[in-house]
């Protein structure tokens, strides 16, 4: 498979912004693991998630379709897969799934 420059350009902004995307939707990783207490802010962190991916979903394919490539939708959604790792990382070491230390 080839690609022009142009495409593979436009394919490694995709993947910034496969990236990028959920912060739109979904707070920073130093807030989640600060502030996500309880079951409700849990859920709206998967909230984000499935709207941040259903963003970037509509955004890949349309570049894609533009472009006449593949490549932009499998970077964007390889660089939002890895977004989405980082989330759920983030999420577990958010106090609530922290145990409680007692001093």
């Amino acid at each position: 498979m080839e690609f022009n420059r142009d495409v593979v350009l436009t394919s490694v902004f995709m993947a910034l912004e496969g990236a990028f995307a959920y912060s739109a939707f979904l707070p920073s990783i130093m807030t989640i693991g600060t502030f996500v207490d309880s079951e409700e802010k849990v859920k709206m962190i998967r909230q984000g998630e499935v709207v941040g991916t259903a963003f970037l979903i509509g955004l890949s394919f349309t570049v894609a379709g533009v472009t006449h490539s593949p490549l932009p939708a499998i970077m964007g959604l390889g660089a939002g897969a890895l977004a989405i790792l980082v989330y759920e990382y983030a999420l577990r070491g958010a106090p609530i799934y922290q145990d409680e230390k007692v001093d």
